[in-house]
C-alpha cells in the first residue's frame, strides 16, 4: 500500500503552511538555520536534505514557479547530513525517540 502526500514537503499540513521559519517551531528553526549555516545553504535546503537521507527512501516532488526557491531546493543535493545531524533535526521537530 502506497501513501502519497498531497501536499509541499515543506509544509506542516494540508492547510498548515511552511514549517521553515514558522515562529511556531523555534527549535526547529534554530537547528535548520545552525546547519544551513555549516552547509553554506538554506534551511529549506536542509529540510530537503534530512528528507533525501530518510532511511524509507522518500524522494521529494516539488512544484515551484519561484526561481529562487527552486535554487534553494536544488542546494539540498550538496548537503550529505550525517546521522548524528539527521536525528538532531528529527528531535528538534519535536518528536522523540524510544
Amino acid at each position: 500500500d502506497i501513501t502519497v502526500q498531497a501536499w509541499s514537503p515543506l509544509q506542516k499540513g494540508f492547510f498548515q503552511g511552511c514549517f521553515v521559519d514558522d515562529p511556531a517551531l523555534p527549535e526547529l528553526n534554530r537547528v535548520l538555520g545552525e546547519l544551513g549555516e555549516q552547509y553554506g545553504v538554506s534551511k529549506t535546503a536542509i529540510a530537503i536534505a534530512w528528507i533525501l537521507r530518510h532511511p524509507a527512501g522518500i524522494q521529494p516532488i516539488v512544484g515551484t514557479m519561484n526561481t529562487s526557491h527552486l535554487r534553494d531546493i536544488c542546494e539540498a543535493a550538496k548537503v550529505d547530513l550525517t546521522h548524528n545531524e539527521w536525528y538532531r533535526l528529527y528531535l528538534a521537530s519535536g518528536k522523540y525517540l524510544p
